[in-house]
């Protein structure tokens, strides 16, 4: 199929914008998302979502609908460093921690901070610091299946997600992979995180919202705040949750033909998860290492933690990850939407409408 075809089909204003367009998805798009998803998997994971998926044209958004802007960030000089229960996750944790530390990252940490004018009055509001002692803000973990953070090209869903959550917005990019295995996403979404304490912010006045690969990324950082005995937020929302890595639920095979998501089993280093981790350790055991809480935070103590509403489809192929999370979590609210996939969940005015008014609903109630 020729990239025009492609691109006439999946209408990059629509298609990637992820909620700015309220468009439903038709037939005809939804069916090629699939069939693409399957062809290129691997060629994805190993050079990135931009070399295959049309770029995105980028309008700016008029001051009367909201405003955006991109701030740096670093790690606080008062953050400690990482102690956890594995050597090999230590070793690495503390490598991507020392790197920080002495500036050895090629590119700088940066976050969107994004705001509606039903929000903000004033570009003053687009700095990383709060408003008054009380404000309420959302963290907001962007997907891209660990290979892409291009946070920048979809400035007009984070002005969106503002709008219809009456609170700013601050999006953290953080590093992806191949360039960049783990954990150096958690350490990079972390330090955004400590970074906003340190800047004024209360934890329990920030909810985490994390979409895809970026709920794993964002559950992951609240079991390592956990761990470092850290001020968590006060509640999570995450949609279309990637939280077993082992790959191991029924519904990446039951689903495979309702949905976007290729399957590369962890076997195949060409595999989401093995391209995530990067090259294993000698004698590391990779499916056990993966069942780590923070490669996959359905095995860790997400019990223990804050209020969670789960978003999911039932034709995503992670589908059987939400239902195993809100499992294992008693406190969670699981919110299933029929016929949806991991292309489709965020896509057409009737459906977003629902989804935004349940996250209002949970992050409001006190």
């Amino acid at each position: 199929m020729d990239i025009e075809t492609v691109k006439r089909i999946l209408n990059p204003d629509i298609s990637t914008m992820l909620g700015v367009g309220d468009m439903e998805v038709t037939e005809e798009e939804n069916t090629l998302a699939i069939q693409l998803g399957h062809m290129v998997t691997a060629k994805v994971l190993e050079s990135g979502v931009d070399t295959v998926v049309p770029a995105m044209r980028d309008p700016e958004i008029p001051a009367s609908i909201g405003q955006f802007r991109i701030v740096p960030y670093a790690m606080p000089a008062s953050q400690q460093p990482y102690v956890v229960d594995d050597p090999a996750i230590q070793a690495r944790l503390t490598r991507v921690y020392k790197q920080e530390q002495i500036g050895q990252l090629k590119e700088p940490n940066t976050m969107v901070v994004a705001c509606a004018s039903s929000v903000c009055t004033s570009e003053q509001t687009l700095d990383d610091k709060p408003q008054n002692s009380g404000e309420r803000i959302v963290l907001y973990v962007c997907g891209g299946g660990f290979v892409s953070s291009d946070t920048a090209r979809l400035k007009w869903h984070y002005v969106r997600v503002s709008q219809e959550l009456g609170r700013r917005v601050f999006v953290p990019r953080y590093h992806v992979a191949p360039a960049h295995v783990f954990p150096q996403a958690i350490h990079d979404v972390y330090t955004s995180f400590m970074h906003l304490m340190r800047q004024g912010f209360r934890a329990q006045n920030i909810t985490v919202l994390g979409i895809s690969a970026g709920a794993n990324i964002a559950l992951a950082v609240v079991e390592l705040l956990r761990i470092q005995q850290q001020p968590e937020p006060s509640r999570i929302v995450v949609v279309s949750p990637c939280v077993d890595l082992t790959l191991s639920v029924d519904s990446w095979t039951r689903n495979r033909d309702t949905c976007v998501l290729g399957y590369i089993p962890v076997e195949n280093s060409h595999s989401m998860p093995r391209v995530y981790y990067g090259d294993v350790e000698p004698g590391v055991d990779v499916l056990a290492m993966l069942r780590h809480p923070l490669l996959s935070p359905l095995f860790g103590r997400v019990h223990a933690g804050p209020p969670l509403q789960i978003h999911s489809g039932t034709c995503d192929a992670l589908a059987d990850d939400a239902v195993a999370l809100a499992q294992r979590v008693p406190h969670a609210e699981l919110i299933t939407y029929p016929g949806r996939n991991h292309y489709t969940i965020m896509r057409g005015k009737q459906q977003l409408d629902t989804m935004y008014a349940h996250m209002r609903r949970f992050i409001q109630t006190p």
